[in-house]
């Protein structure tokens, strides 16, 4: 409370100087002119208001280096402006100065000197016990909010520094010629079990989800994108788009080039035609009429369009990238909320798109979905457990854990990128990397009723998380007002949208709006870049270096055990082909995810080295129903 008084009477003494500022400006911009009648009215009428609309209209170098941050068309841009900003504001100085009360700055200062006197020694020894001694993600509170929106370019120099330190130290030891590679693959096996994993959550949005695209785009850009990608409703379908897609082709789909629309044209044409009314105009009385905006079958043939017949498992083997689509059936039994190529490696990508999304009837309608797979001998059936398929929220069944706790346990995730674009949920959000606050940047004082509707909104989802556990919260209000919990660290994105933005929710997707909500999107990710690099560049290095010291010695990546038996289990379980040789040689299966593809058939023995998601000992004997993966990790 008292913050806040001060805030305020801190902005009043602001304006009062600004006005004598502005009277000073004034007297000093006009010259004494002697009293003439005729010279004098002359000037009252034209000199005079020239003067004063040239200094209204005139912007101080902040207020213009804000405009340029604001419509940035690409980060480059964007950060330029974020440079020059923290000149002008001075906050270089406070990013030069490694004090502060918000991290233990003293101990990243001490492993930073000690990492440095490390490498330049060439102390392999050294640098193997620092790397595995500080494997915290938050290490010293690195990543609190704090350090990260008192900058507009970033945060101490000190933890950049000490990040970029760490990594080059990993980078070290995995080039170096004294450890020998089974050594360091143990080694940076361990480490990456112990470190984590991040996975990139895209939930909701309607139309509004477009602008996921632009979040994957901008984190693709920077390299921070991670492998593993779980969808939401709309975010569903921009999942499935990249998750099937490979590093090469990513670029021409993130840019909107091969997106294929076809299907939305084609009903946006028949149904102008028909009615002769426009595109907002024609969604508006379809909700009235209907009850809905689009039939789910235009859904479909869009989603297919765009993903093929590709399943789970295909997209993994053709991407290596996890997709992970939650869902939920009428039904409590029998069918899991997140599905993958763990839990249901042969069901078609596009059926789970489309199930999580007709799952909200206000756009869709209530139709039933059917979920196809492929059979033994690739025929399109469908799949055996499926039921009619709702969107999952935390408050769906008290019983059940969070799909997103399923996906820790499944892949070793501690760490949530979330992109958040429901409609009904943007208002009242924040990103939590949001830059300087609003009398830090001198921004302009309309914002401050946006930090009133966002405290009101928190405060609203606070008494309604109090009602739902009470269960006196009605299933329709809990169905769009009660959100998934995130179960571990994570980091929020949230599109900056503009009243105006609410009437194109009915807006068929087109070239130009795509481009415009990639944009969008792009815009979200750029003030978060910096604490990304901080919370996820130590453990792409660790992922990079897995993989290669993996590719060096694919065939004898082995812990403890006999080729013979591994073999043996690889071709029982299909993993490796008749010659005893992965079909996959950069990302093996671990022996629980054998054991899931065998029907849950329990399996003890050897331990095989490789799962591509984490750690763990020998002869695991795992029931995948219950924890595929979650002790050794996957994908």
């Amino acid at each position: 409370m008292a913050t806040s008084l001060f805030g305020f009477v801190w902005a009043v003494c602001a304006l009062l100087v600004e006005v004598v500022l502005f009277w000073f400006k004034v007297r000093e911009s006009i010259k004494p002119i002697p009293f003439r009648p005729s010279i004098w009215k002359k000037s009252t009428d034209t000199i005079l208001p020239q003067k004063l609309g040239g200094w209204w209209r005139s912007k101080n170098p902040v207020d213009e280096w804000l405009d340029e941050l604001r419509h940035a068309v690409d980060f480059e841009q964007w950060e330029l402006a974020a440079l020059q900003l923290d000149n002008i504001k001075e906050l270089n100085l406070w990013r030069n100065d490694p004090s502060s009360r918000s991290y233990d700055w003293g101990l990243i200062n001490q492993r930073l000197d000690t990492i440095i006197t490390a490498r330049e020694e060439a102390d392999l020894q050294a640098q193997l016990d620092l790397v595995q001694s500080g494997l915290v993600r938050n290490l010293g509170n690195i990543t609190h909010p704090r350090l990260f929106n008192r900058s507009f370019a970033g945060t101490k120099y000190l933890i950049e520094e000490y990040i970029a330190q760490v990594a080059g130290s990993i980078e070290d030891i995995n080039h170096s010629t004294d450890l020998g590679t089974q050594r360091k693959l143990d080694f940076l096996h361990d480490t990456r079990q112990a470190f984590g994993r991040t996975t990139l959550v895209l939930q909701g949005g309607a139309i509004f989800g477009l602008c996921h695209l632009g979040v994957v785009k901008a984190l693709f850009l920077r390299g921070l994108l991670p492998r593993i990608i779980t969808g939401t409703a709309t975010g569903a379908l921009i999942a499935s788009l990249v998750a099937i897609h490979t590093e090469d082709e990513l670029p021409d789909v993130l840019r909107g080039e091969g997106i294929n629309l076809s299907a939305f044209e084609a009903h946006s044409h028949q149904e102008h035609q028909a009615k002769g009314k426009s595109e907002v105009g024609y969604g508006w009385e379809t909700v009235l009429e209907e009850g809905y905006f689009l039939d789910v079958k235009v859904l479909e043939n869009c989603v297919k369009d765009n993903v093929g017949d590709l399943t789970f498992e295909e997209a993994y083997n053709r991407s290596k990238r996890v997709l992970n689509i939650t869902v939920a059936t009428e039904s409590q039994g029998g069918v899991p909320t997140l599905l993958n190529y763990i839990t249901a490696p042969n069901v078609l990508i596009w059926t789970a798109a489309v199930a999580s999304n007709a799952s909200t009837p206000s756009l869709y309608g209530s139709r039933g979905t059917t979920v196809l797979c492929k059979d033994v001998h690739g025929n399109i059936v469908p799949w055996a457990p499926a039921d009619t398929f709702r969107h999952w929220t935390s408050a769906s069944d008290k019983d059940h854990k969070s799909p997103l706790s399923r996906i820790a346990q499944l892949f070793n995730v501690n760490h949530f990128i979330v992109s958040q674009a429901r409609p009904y949920l943007i208002p009242f959000l924040e990103s939590d990397m949001h830059g300087p606050s609003l009398f830090t940047a001198r921004h302009k004082r309309n914002q401050a009723a946006g930090h009133i509707i966002r405290m009101v909104g928190l405060e609203i989802r606070h008494r309604l998380r109090q009602l739902d556990t009470l269960r006196l919260l009605p299933a329709s209000i809990r169905r769009f007002l009660v959100d998934e919990e995130v179960p571990s660290a994570s980091m929020t994105l949230v599109p900056k949208v503009t009243f105006g933005d609410f009437f194109r929710l009915l807006e068929t997707p087109t070239r130009e709006t795509l481009d415009y909500w990639i944009l969008r999107g792009e815009r979200s990710v750029w003030p978060a870049v910096c604490a990304l690099k901080i919370r996820c560049a130590v453990e792409y290095e660790i992922e990079r270096s897995y993989q290669r010291a993996r590719s060096l010695k694919a065939g004898g990546l082995r812990r403890k055990a006999s080729a013979t038996t591994a073999a043996a289990m690889g071709a029982e379980s299909g993993l490796l082909d008749h010659n005893g040789e992965d079909r996959d040689p950069y990302y093996h299966r671990t022996t629980s995810n054998q054991n899931f593809r065998a029907r849950n058939r329990t399996t003890a023995g050897p331990f095989v080295l490789g799962g591509s998601g984490g750690g763990g000992g020998a002869n695991i004997n795992t029931n995948a129903g219950e924890n595929a993966g979650g002790a050794s990790g996957s994908g």
